[in-house]
């Protein structure tokens, strides 16, 4: 029960997941299964949208032909990465909790590693929803027509206007509605359970958000629009 009502309160209340698990060593086992098993699904669902929106819309360069001929290594790749979810899901919650750990050694913030791993697998089941809304939303449009329906707006990149710099569609499609709700249970895990104040949360967690906007930014320079 205990393991059950600590995934469930770490979307409104992460002080209470951090009650939850302390102590306990293998915390983190479910919620990282939940969230590969959740990322393994879209990842096997949604391929075929990337490959509809690629012949309705084919890259510069490459004809429908192209496109056919590359379909069966397509498929082939997106069923190996379906397979493969859990395990990547698994390194990025890892990734997250090292380098949290990281900045709370710099800091002197007094946690043990075991601890923020269970915690960023807790949280990191907020970026599963927002895969779950993601699948959603796409599988709501019936058919895709370009690459740009593969992009759903969380955030307020919908006001932007159109033509604007990729760099700023990037940075501001990066907070969305679900970015910011991790960042912010993140940071209020992490002060629950490092029993210090919510601003230095914020400050030990922000190098991860502070990387992934930087690979958003990157990532938005080749997107096609």
């Amino acid at each position: 029960m205990d393991t059950l009502l600590a995934i469930l309160n770490v979307f409104i209340d992460p002080a209470e997941t951090v009650r939850r698990i302390e102590g306990k060593k293998l915390a983190w086992l479910a919620p990282l299964l939940a969230g590969g098993l959740i990322m393994a699904f879209y990842q096997w669902n949604t391929a075929h949208f990337a490959f509809e929106a690629m012949r309705a819309d084919p890259p510069q360069g490459i004809d429908a032909a192209a496109i056919e001929k590359m379909s069966a290594n397509m498929e082939t790749m997106s069923r190996f990465s379906a397979i493969t979810a859990p395990m990547m899901w698994a390194l990025m919650a890892l990734f997250t909790a090292a380098l949290t750990f990281a900045a709370c050694a710099v800091t002197s913030t007094n946690v043990r590693f075991p601890a923020v791993f269970a915690l960023v697998a807790h949280t990191s089941l907020i970026k599963a929803i927002q895969l779950v809304a993601h699948y959603f939303v796409i599988k709501g449009k019936g058919e895709v027509s370009s690459m740009q329906d593969l992009r759903p707006s969380f955030g307020l990149e919908m006001l932007l206007p159109e033509g604007v710099n990729k760099l700023v569609y990037g940075f501001v499609s990066f907070f969305s509605v679900f970015h910011v709700w991790h960042v912010v249970i993140l940071a209020l895990g992490l002060a629950a359970l490092a029993k210090c104040g919510k601003g230095r949360a914020f400050g030990v967690t922000a190098p991860d958000w502070i990387v992934g906007l930087i690979f958003t930014m990157i990532g938005a320079l080749f997107m096609r629009t």
